[in-house]
């Protein structure tokens, strides 16, 4: 297998998708090197759990082909022959509901939606669901230099099962964008979480969350045998971080989880 170069991109963020899309820029634009892809955490385009106001957070909502924010990203992707996985506030045809949506922006200059966030976080008093809709599948695999990426959001790292039906579907390394909310033990909950989704589906995790005064911090990534390799602590950081695919295959052959599975059938229900 390859390795893969990956930047993480943790930083705190507005509820104006101009000055955010401004904010990821210059953290990239000062700090990259050599990423294959550049990563920016949940609610980085805005966060409608400040905003509070479901039809506000529509009213900021774009359509892909027609974003600005997008645009932006995209020549920030084409000027540095990189791709970036962005979280994206996605209209929709039923306001004041909008969708939380990966987005990967290639170099050269498509966006490809990825997935959208199944599992909302109505949860801890917030209620995600005022504002989005939630996804009906997981999302697609990505090839990036022979490496197969899947991808989730955040509250996702709660329900094991999209993470296994994630890993069955061919992922290697799983991204999760997070706005992961502070609270009593939650830098804990988080770290265990994702090394126990690593660990149980054989992948690496690869979490870039928000930092500052609501959100924990702590990205990172986690290998196959379920050890973090790399955490960034609670501060504004970007880092770019190379993975040697071929651990993979070595856990894998140690502990053929997957092969062993019994939820292989989802697989073939949802390939039909």
């Amino acid at each position: 297998m390859s390795s893969i170069t990956i930047g993480i991109v943790q930083a705190g963020f507005n509820d104006l998708p101009a000055e955010n899309a401004g904010k990821a820029i210059d953290i990239v634009r000062k700090n990259y090197k050599e990423a294959d892809i550049v990563v920016l955490p949940e609610y980085s385009m805005l966060n409608p759990l400040k905003i509070g106001d479901p039809r506000l957070v529509y009213s900021y909502s774009e359509t892909p082909l027609t974003s600005r924010y997008l645009t932006e990203m995209a020549k920030l992707a084409g000027e540095l022959g990189v791709f970036i996985l962005v979280h994206f506030i996605e209209k929709t045809d039923t306001p004041p509901l909008t969708m939380s949506t990966s987005i990967i922006v290639t170099d050269r200059g498509e966006a490809i939606p990825v997935y959208s966030k199944m599992h909302l976080f109505d949860a801890y008093g917030f209620r995600e669901s005022s504002f989005f809709k939630p996804g009906d599948a997981p999302g697609k695999i990505i090839s990036i230099k022979g490496v197969k990426i899947g991808f989730t959001i955040c509250y996702d790292l709660r329900f094991p099962e999209l993470y296994r039906i994630t890993a069955l579907m061919g992922s290697e390394i799983i991204i999760v964008q997070a706005g992961w909310v502070k609270g009593p033990h939650k830098e804990e909950i988080l770290d265990k979480l994702a090394s126990i989704r690593a660990h149980e589906n054989t992948v690496y995790i690869v979490l870039a969350d928000q930092t500052g005064d609501m959100f924990v911090g702590r990205s990172g990534v986690f290998n196959p045998w379920g050890y973090r390799e790399l955490d960034l602590g609670w501060r504004e950081a970007y880092v770019e971080y190379t993975i040697d695919a071929s651990l993979i295959s070595e856990v894998r052959e140690k502990l053929p989880v997957l092969q062993q599975s019994k939820n292989k059938w989802e697989i073939r229900l949802l390939m039909q």
